[in-house]
Order: C-alpha cells, then sequence, then structure tokens
C-alpha cells in the first residue's frame, strides 16, 4: 500500500498555522509509523504463510512418500503370500508324494520280511533234511559198507553232499547281501 504525502519543501509557504502544522507532522510521523509496523506485520505475515505453506508441502512429501512406501509394501505382501501359497501346493504335493514312497517302502519292506521268514524256514528244514541226510547218508555207508566193500558212495550219500553245498551256497549269498 502506498500512501502520497505532500512533501515538505522549505521554499513552500505554509498556508496553516503552525499548531496545526506540528498537528500534521505529528500525524504524518504516526502514518509512517504505522505504513512500517503493517510493511513487517505484513513481511510476518507472508514468512508465516510461506513457512506454513512449506510446513505443508513437507507433509504432503511425506504423506505421499508413506503412501508409495505402504503401497509397495501391500505388493510386498502380495507376493509372499501367493509365494506361501506355492509353497503351501508344493509342500502337500510332497507329503503326498512322501506318504505314497513309504508305503511303497513299507510294503517292499513286508514282502522282503516275507521272503526272509520263508528263505528261513526253508534253510531251517534244509539244516533238517541234512543232519537226518547225514545220519542217514552215515548208517548207509556203514550198511553199504558191511554189505559190499565198494568206494564209491551210494547215490544218497551224492545228494547229501549236494545239499550240503546248496546249503553253504545259500549260507554264502545271504551273508554276503
Amino acid at each position: 500500500m502506498v500512501l502520497a504525502l505532500p512533501h515538505l519543501d522549505p521554499g513552500v509557504a505554509p498556508t496553516m498555522q503552525p499548531s496545526q502544522d506540528d498537528e500534521l507532522q505529528k500525524q504524518y510521523l504516526d502514518l509512517l509509523q504505522m505504513k512500517k509496523e503493517l510493511e513487517e506485520s505484513c513481511k510476518k505475515k507472508d514468512e508465516l504463510l510461506h513457512d506454513a505453506q512449506r510446513a505443508l508441502a513437507e507433509e504432503r512429501d511425506k504423506r505421499e512418500t508413506a503412501e508409495r512406501e505402504k503401497q509397495l509394501l501391500e505388493e510386498r505382501c502380495e507376493e509372499l503370500q501367493q509365494k506361501l501359497k506355492l509353497i503351501e501346493i508344493t509342500f502337500k504335493k510332497s507329503m503326498i508324494q512322501l506318504k505314497k514312497e513309504m508305503e511303497e517302502r513299507e510294503n517292499l519292506q513286508r514282502e522282503q520280511d516275507e521272503r526272509i521268514r520263508r528263505l528261513e524256514a526253508q534253510m531251517n528244514a534244509l539244516t533238517a533234511n541234512k543232519q537226518n541226510a547225514k545220519n542217514y547218508c552215515f548208517s548207509k555207508i556203514i550198511a553199504n559198507d558191511k554189505e559190499e566193500n565198494s568206494l564209491e558212495p551210494s547215490w544218497w550219500c551224492k545228494i547229501c553232499m549236494l545239499i550240503n553245498e546248496l546249503f553253504s551256497l545259500i549260507t554264502r549269498f545271504f551273508t554276503c547281501g
């Protein structure tokens, strides 16, 4: 705001009386003082307005940054949730496959156990037969020796020896793995 005031030139003749002059000069000085105060007040108001605008801009930037971070975090969260779902699906499939494999192994183990039981029973039977055959073979040899003096063993003794050999081969097979 510009205020036009009369110039106080010394050459200009005063048209008013001195007391009125002093009064006008005092009013003029008061007006100048008010103008100065108004200008300072406007400057302070402009500074406050500028500070408020700067604070609002900073706050807006912070809010926008927070929004961007929030959006990035939400996207990351969604990605992680999708990965978690995929991992859960893979885990469930793996568990199903593992259960199938375990059942197959258990079935194979049962089959192997059954085979081992049968082979043990056969070995026990062979051992018993071997023992019986030895006893029988020995008694036959004695009987044959008494009856005939041949150096050749009987057929029954040969069968017993073959059974013994087979038994030792089976034993080696199972002990070697």
